[in-house]
């Protein structure tokens, strides 16, 4: 076994490709080693390059074009971008063989970057960053780096199992950087990879969270399935309100507009936890404690499972300090303050 991939891997993608069946492989850039040269040093080589033969048919020419503006869409120049390109190729570091490369770039004036030369089946950006300024809190986990599936690009797929990205220079992939004014201390919560939330039974009782409540109602049917989600205050002088879809941060809490429930749908589609789907999120502030404290909620649902529970994703930031202020870095925390009052 070299770098993890097996042999098998390289059998499977003969059988895959067809005995036989034209497929060139594409031209190789410097950095990168061909698939075509011969590798004789050591039998550890001759079975990479029987593999990258196959494995590089695959591959396709890495162009990606991008641009980073702050939260009032102003483009920022500066900004240090990590990606990294992986492949089904086996390729020789000082350390042994790996199946990715790593690139670096910096965003110009006009806060945009570009990656060209690399090959492979998809770019993950793992990392968006520039002194004073964060991501939105879905991307932190805890840190200041893109978690990479969250900014993924597939540019080649095997059996149409995604959907592949179209780069365009004349619409380049804009990222959000939030220049950091004031932040306060914040009580932040469920920020955890994976479907690590809590779990609701399609028709059960309401789940109590803090100060509000949600539950799940079946509202479709058989050939067209639907569910509902509603979210209520537990408070008389509290309220929820949902998040504008334009609003990639939440950093900041609305002064008014709350009601004491709102309800959201969703369908099968783009919510099915059982074949890598995203799910659907849930976006909403909370305002209680007769509108002492803010809080901003992120919850993404799934399909139920056959036995009617729902799996979910949650995320949320509170400021107990009477301030509709929550802009956060995960990276260097503040002190948590005493939510006991």
């Amino acid at each position: 076994m070299i770098g993890g991939v097996s042999i098998l891997l390289f059998i499977a993608l003969e059988f895959a490709l067809g005995e036989g069946k034209e497929n060139p492989i594409p031209a190789t850039f410097p950095h990168v080693a061909s698939a075509t040269q011969k590798m004789p040093h050591s039998p550890e080589e001759d079975t990479a390059a029987e593999h990258n033969a196959v494995a590089s048919r695959y591959d396709r020419h890495v162009h990606f074009w991008g641009k980073v503006v702050d939260q009032d869409n102003v483009p920022l120049e500066g900004v240090n971008i990590t990606v990294t390109v992986t492949t089904l190729r086996l390729i020789k570091t000082a350390n042994g063989y790996r199946e990715y490369e790593v690139l670096k770039t910096n965003s110009g004036a006009d806060g945009t970057f570009m990656f060209d030369g690399a090959e492979g089946m998809y770019l993950d950006i793992e990392a968006i960053e520039k002194e004073g300024y964060v991501l939105p809190s879905a991307c932190q986990f805890g840190i200041s780096h893109v978690i990479g599936a969250k900014y993924h690009y597939p540019y080649s797929s095997i059996g149409s199992q995604e959907k592949v990205f179209s780069p365009s220079h004349a619409r380049p992939e804009v990222f959000h950087l939030w220049k950091l004014i004031n932040p306060e201390p914040l009580v932040i919560g469920g920020n955890y990879p994976g479907r690590s939330g809590p779990e609701f039974m399609v028709g059960g009782q309401p789940t109590l969270f803090r100060t509000i409540r949600m539950m799940v109602t079946d509202i479709g049917t058989a050939l067209t399935p639907q569910w509902e989600v509603t979210v209520s205050s537990l408070e008389v002088d509290g309220g929820v309100i949902e998040a504008d879809p334009s609003d990639v941060f939440m950093f900041k809490a609305p002064e008014s507009g709350y009601t004491p429930s709102i309800k959201f749908r969703y369908s099968l589609e783009g919510a099915d936890a059982d074949q890598d789907d995203p799910g659907v999120q849930l976006r909403f502030f909370v305002r209680s404690h007769g509108g002492s404290r803010h809080a901003a909620c992120e919850f993404t649902f799934f399909s139920p499972n056959m036995n009617g529970v729902v799996e979910t994703k949650m995320r949320s930031w509170t400021n107990p300090n009477g301030s509709r202020n929550l802009e956060h870095d995960a990276a260097h925390p503040l002190p948590d303050p005493n939510l006991i009052r």
